[in-house]
């Protein structure tokens, strides 16, 4: 049997392992595809043979619509930092349910909202909201250009900052214009001499550098050797403003990756956690940035029919005063438990693996080289990955397909360990079939 026909073998045996436990979950799959193109509309969640569906959520577990029960690492892709269903974000929706969802003015409660959030963020005096962390990214990218008068974005390989054309994420995706392609510079992350030729040749176009305070979507990669501080320090040295993406970073410390750093960026996206589950991002910077959003400034315009909506901004609140450093410690804590555990499993199965992140947010990654930036990750076992996600699955530890593993404030000790015995009962079973397909990968 040649290694394709083994590999096919083995994922078909994973795959319907998978489908014989949910099957209600292929039901609405193929329900879904009559109203939504591949049953879908979240291109992210998507994974073979087809993505569970949920039913209910709380705490720090779910059951899909076929009563299988999970610990739950995904976490809506690190959003729900206080768990499923909080009581306190719960209680707070109601009361606000019944006096108004969507409103033609705002609510008080947004001052509160982003009296926490600027608090929080500790890096931004001000700050604008939106709906998503994309709608975030566009309008720092929109100001910063109003403020330096100049176009161009220059961002790194493997950084993701949502679905806005110019730093959609791989920047050749199909029906992303050339225009939209000629506005942005791309360089290695974590590549200092690279991002100061492209920063000082470019200055005179560039308006503002973009990245992640620690790489999401390409495997929770952390910036090193003071990556970000030299960013800092050449953006500042050559006129371009410094956006910092905190969309899954801020989680990481009050303060952010910023705090971390000891870095002050010019501007700030943030999305996922300040919004308490609801649909939520924001800008914020430096005030003499952020007046140009200001009404009487009639200068940078951002309209939007839900900004600060009544709901979100209550969950929001809700979720923002719950969150202190000993809650971020907790979680950090967990995180750096799992990644203990995980590389000790890989260390006394002989497999080369290997485990990326900071705190709350860890990536697995299957490699025998280093994973340090967006091309090493995606040179990492995708095919392998699959099956161990299944696998994960199958034993009731719930991620990102990526190998994305995200910690929540109800999550315990207990909910690792049985995360890491997971792991290693699936590496164990999964062992002959690396050894026979992928040798490298043993040792």
């Amino acid at each position: 049997m040649s290694r394709e026909q083994l590999l096919r073998e083995v994922t078909r045996k994973y795959e319907d392992a998978y489908r014989k436990r949910t099957p209600k979950s292929r039901a609405t799959m193929e329900a879904a595809r009559k109203f939504m193109p591949g049953g879908d509309t979240r291109s992210s969640i998507w994974f073979e043979p087809y993505p569970i569906w949920i039913d209910k959520a709380e705490g720090c577990r779910f059951s899909d619509v076929d009563g299988n029960e999970y610990i739950d690492f995904h976490n809506c892709y690190t959003t729900m930092i206080l768990g499923h269903a909080n009581p306190r974000v719960v209680a707070a929706v109601r009361e606000q349910a019944a006096k108004g969802t969507a409103l033609g003015a705002l609510i008080p409660t947004v001052v509160r909202w982003a009296e926490l959030v600027c608090n929080f963020a500790k890096s931004v005096d001000q700050v604008r909201f939106t709906n998503s962390g994309t709608e975030a990214v566009m309008m720092a990218l929109r100001v910063a250009r109003a403020f330096t008068g100049k176009d161009m974005i220059l961002k790194t390989d493997g950084c993701y900052h949502g679905s806005y054309d110019p730093v959609v994420y791989p920047s050749d995706s199909p029906g992303i214009s050339r225009s939209a392609q000629g506005d942005a510079i791309i360089v290695p992350y974590n590549d200092k001499e690279a991002a100061e030729r492209a920063i000082v040749e470019n200055r005179d176009k560039l308006a503002a550098v973009i990245v992640e305070g620690a790489m999401g979507a390409a495997g929770m990669i952390p910036p090193r050797d003071g990556y970000l501080q030299f960013l800092r320090k050449v953006t500042a040295e050559n006129g371009v403003l410094f956006i910092l993406d905190e969309v899954i970073s801020l989680r990481l410390a009050v303060g952010g990756t910023a705090s971390i750093f000891g870095i002050k960026p010019d501007l700030v996206t943030m999305a996922k956690i300040i919004g308490g589950g609801y649909p939520v991002g924001a800008v914020g910077g430096r005030e003499e940035i952020m007046r140009l959003f200001a009404p009487e400034a009639q200068a940078v315009v951002h309209s939007g029919t839900l900004n600060a909506n009544p709901i979100t901004a209550t969950a929001g609140v809700a979720t923002m005063e719950q969150l202190d450093a000993a809650a971020i410690d907790h979680i950090n804590k967990l995180g750096e438990s799992f990644a203990d555990g995980v590389r000790a499993v890989f260390k006394r199965l002989n497999i080369k693996g290997q485990v990326t992140g900071i705190g709350s947010l860890q990536n697995i990654h299957f490699s025998d080289k280093p994973v340090v930036d967006g091309k090493s990750a995606r040179e990492a076992n995708k095919d392998l990955l699959h099956l161990f996600y299944l696998a994960m699955q199958e034993r009731g530890c719930f991620s990102a397909a990526r190998g994305l593993y995200v910690m929540s404030t109800p999550m315990t000790q207990r909910e690792i360990d049985t995360a890491v015995s997971a792991v290693e009962d699936a590496l164990a079973e999964l062992k002959p079939t690396i050894e026979e397909l992928w040798p490298e990968l043993i040792g």
